[in-house]
């Protein structure tokens, strides 16, 4: 009975690499990248370290899932670190005169309302994201600083950012709980709704969903609205926990989440990826960043060795698209000549 069983979940485990490749990889990837720094470095895996990297997970896992998803749709959306640090201006300078939950509410609405706006346009105007979330960056950056005054806001009570970094259930903190719970909610959304599917489609094959009659305004308005919500909870958070806010901070955010995002397995052509993958993804960016600070390696170097990583990446995902390409190339071929096989065969055996 236990080897029927041992059968049945390795035969299981290979189909599922099988079809899930990139998402297959970046759990290898993952686990290569922990398994290197836990054995090179004592204080690595332990309860202090494991607690840090799922605090970074509360920010960082927010723009790899926004942008996971814009990807998918084909898209991408350059804005999200401008959009995070007007939601860290506004969140920080109105609390102490609105409170900590209204500020908040009012840095995520706009925030999700420049998404919306966004994704209007993007269909209305038939324009790649590219071109328009570019002037976007720009804008938003000249509103945080309008917003900021041109300084660092700052808290004078240090109450929420305390709150907000509890540590619970020992790795955990109500933080990265709600980051959790987002992407929960979002997978959701997009196994098991219509709008969900319709990302899929319009970032996989764009004309044929246009031609099967899904308005690409609902799609594009969805996904850039989940964007900016999720850029405006990560500038919330950055800004509640630490205290202070700069208008032109959180650059970081979008070479770090959109390399998140290409670990984690979304295709750069779109209509290819998920949520479960922008969590890996991000886990391994924050395995990477944390293992190579216990190291004191330079800051230039980080950047290098996620350009390496990124790099491995995106050359694993080409040459598994061209294996499939070369597989379905044979399976048409071999369809071919086994019709031909018949009707010769029906040839032979027809009277003349």
């Amino acid at each position: 009975m236990s080897n029927s069983s041992n059968i049945s979940f390795i035969s299981k485990a290979k189909l599922w690499v099988t079809n899930n490749p990139d998402l297959a990889f970046a759990v290898l990837l993952a686990v290569c990248v922990y398994g290197y720094f836990a054995f090179s470095n004592d204080l690595f895996a332990t309860h202090r370290t494991t607690y840090a990297i799922m605090e970074r997970f509360a920010v960082l896992g927010l723009v790899g899932l926004a942008l996971t998803l814009c990807i998918i749709a084909g898209e991408i959306d350059l804005s999200i670190g401008s959009n995070a640090a007007l939601a860290a201006v506004i969140v920080v300078r109105f609390t102490d005169s609105l409170g900590a939950i209204n500020a908040a509410l009012i840095a995520i609405a706009i925030s999700t309302l420049v998404g919306l706006i966004q994704g209007y346009f993007i269909a209305y105007l038939r324009i790649r994201a590219i071109v328009l979330t570019v002037g976007t960056l720009m804008l938003l950056r000249g509103v945080s600083l309008f917003a900021a005054e041109e300084k660092t806001v700052m808290l004078t009570d240090f109450t929420i950012p305390d709150f907000i970094s509890t540590k619970m259930f020992m790795y955990f903190s109500p933080a990265s709980l709600l980051v959790i719970a987002v992407f929960v909610a979002v997978a959701l959304f997009m196994q098991f709704t219509r709008y969900g599917r319709e990302i899929y489609a319009v970032g996989g094959a764009r004309k044929e969903a246009l031609a099967s009659g899904i308005d690409l305004k609902r799609p594009m308005m969805v996904v850039f609205s989940i964007s900016g919500f999720c850029a405006g909870l990560g500038g919330c958070i950055i800004g509640l926990r630490s205290g202070t806010a700069q208008a032109l901070g959180l650059q970081y955010l979008l070479l770090a989440g959109t390399v998140a995002a290409f670990i984690g397995g979304v295709s750069i052509l779109g209509g290819r990826g998920g949520v479960i993958g922008a969590a890996i993804g991000t886990l391994t960016v924050n395995f990477l960043n944390t293992g190579l600070v216990f190291n004191v390696t330079p800051a230039f170097m980080v950047q290098l060795y996620l350009g390496v990583l990124l790099m491995v990446v995106i050359v694993f995902q080409t040459g598994s698209q061209m294996f499939d390409t070369y597989q379905r190339r044979q399976q048409v071929l071999g369809d071919v000549d086994l019709v031909r096989g018949e009707l010769l065969n029906k040839k032979r055996e027809s009277p003349i």
